[in-house]
């Protein structure tokens, strides 16, 4: 038995017993979905916390042992077919023989103690002038001892949007993930699953499919455009043993497939320092938003590729209402946009239709609208409302784009598919509706009123 196998059969043996230990029971997942995921969710259940091996997927494991993938040295990467072995955080996994310690985490332990020295506002005490609405981002730690978020309070102190984070590597997803993500955008919260690239376990494109499987349920009307979390390696050499050149091919792997998956462009969260020096200041993600990870008066200067943040986490040590314990809080700046998806939508040919394209946009005026491959029949408002009776002869599947431009000349779009079926007995679409208010200018805190545009003060 070569040492390889021998390493990744201890692996093996560590997570079986490590799973023979949690109560309740175990749910297999395999990872590798099929179908387009059209949008991200708010509500529904990733499955039970912890993802087993079964036997059949073990013995897979060990004939890819024997037959890794190539890579750079120190990058081995194992096939997208294995089943994925998940464990809560407090029964950290062991792939490649290396201890998970950090999977319950929101970001490596590196960046959290880089951004604990930040408080919740600048040395000068006061807000940035491009920062708009404030948000956080949790994972299994935001929950001690099984401990519940009050995300009504959330709301209530004045955070607009939070991050989840929702897997890392291809081995782990956190159980609270469908709770948070559901409970904040019932809140009033605008929500984005996030996952923690581990790029020396897997492909780019393999962890783009598993991060995108784990939150296949149908978006809703609260779900910002999911996020790649890249940046230092919690357990090992900083750029997990790839070269700049190897590591931008990881992440445009990823970004296509997400991309492909959810017609939507990643948020990528990431640090100059890191940026520099494992993707070699790559400039070719500056399409991608950027959530930039930086502590001091400004986030200044940005990673090559882009001239401006969209989000800015400042600090890993806030205090939020409802939340136990430090947290991470991010700025969304000032006169940007995201759209969210409305997810994929049914309607029958002959069927009125009435539905609102939200976005999260801190500007003084709202986004302004237009849309591309919209079924025969309906057009959409400059406020973002799409409306009209879907002609009879339509039937058929409809890639649908929407963009939307701010008065400062942001621009950001969302795609997503429209199934129109031939019934002859036209009925209500199953979009859904704004409410009577139908407003789409700002308005003091995010709910579901059918604003497209939170205020820009928490």
């Amino acid at each position: 038995m070569s040492p390889a196998v021998r390493r990744r059969l201890t692996s093996i043996i560590a997570v079986a017993g490590t799973l023979s230990a949690v109560t309740g029971g175990v749910v297999a997942v395999l990872g590798g979905g099929a179908g387009p995921a059209i949008g991200l969710p708010v509500s529904g259940h990733l499955g039970a916390a912890v993802l087993a091996h079964s036997a059949g997927s073990a013995q897979r494991t060990l004939a890819s042992a024997a037959h890794p993938l190539p890579g750079p040295a120190g990058s081995a990467t194992r096939p997208a077919s294995r089943a994925q072995a998940t464990v809560p955080a407090s029964r950290p996994p062991v792939v490649d023989g290396v201890r998970r310690y950090n999977v319950g985490s929101a970001h490596s332990p590196r960046l959290a103690k880089a951004l604990s020295h930040r408080g919740q506002a600048n040395p000068a005490g006061r807000r940035p002038a491009d920062a708009g609405a404030r948000g956080i981002d949790v994972a299994d730690h935001q929950h001690p001892d099984g401990a519940a978020i009050d995300w009504a309070k959330v709301a209530r102190a004045g955070y607009k949007f939070a991050f989840v984070k929702v897997s890392e590597g291809d081995y782990y997803v956190n159980p609270y993930a469908a709770t948070d993500l559901a409970q904040a955008a019932a809140a009033g919260l605008y929500v984005t699953p996030y996952h923690f690239a581990v790029p020396n376990v897997s492909g780019g494109a393999s962890q783009a499919d598993y991060a995108v499987t784990q939150t296949r349920a149908a978006a809703g009307g609260r779900t910002l455009p999911p996020a790649l979390d890249i940046e230092y390696n919690p357990y090992g050499a900083t750029c997990y043993g790839l070269s700049p050149a190897h590591m931008v091919s990881w992440i445009s792997a990823y970004v296509a497939t997400v991309d492909r998956l959810t017609g939507q462009l990643p948020v990528i969260y990431t640090t100059t320092g890191w940026w520099h020096r494992c993707t070699g200041d790559s400039g070719a993600f500056g399409a991608d938003p950027l959530w930039i990870a930086a502590w001091g008066s400004s986030p200044d200067p940005l990673p090559s590729g882009w001239q401006r943040w969209t989000f800015w986490q400042y600090t890993s040590n806030g205090h939020v209402p409802g939340i136990k314990g430090p947290v991470d809080v991010s700025y969304f700046r000032r006169a940007d946009v995201q759209l969210l998806s409305p997810g994929g939508q049914t309607s029958a040919a002959g069927a009125a239709v009435r539905l609102r394209i939200r976005s999260l946009s801190t500007a003084g005026q709202p986004p302004a609208f237009t849309a591309a491959g919209l079924p025969p029949g309906l057009s959409i408002s400059h406020n973002g409302l799409i409306t009209g009776t879907i002609a009879a002869s339509a039937a058929g599947q409809y890639t649908v784009t929407v963009q939307a431009t701010t008065p400062a000349g942001r621009v950001a779009a969302v795609q997503f598919s429209w199934t129109v079926t031939g019934s002859s007995s036209p009925s209500p679409s199953p979009s859904p509706s704004p409410s009577p208010s139908g407003s789409s200018s700002p308005s003091g805190s995010p709910s579901p009123s059918g604003s497209s545009s939170p205020s820009a003060t928490p």
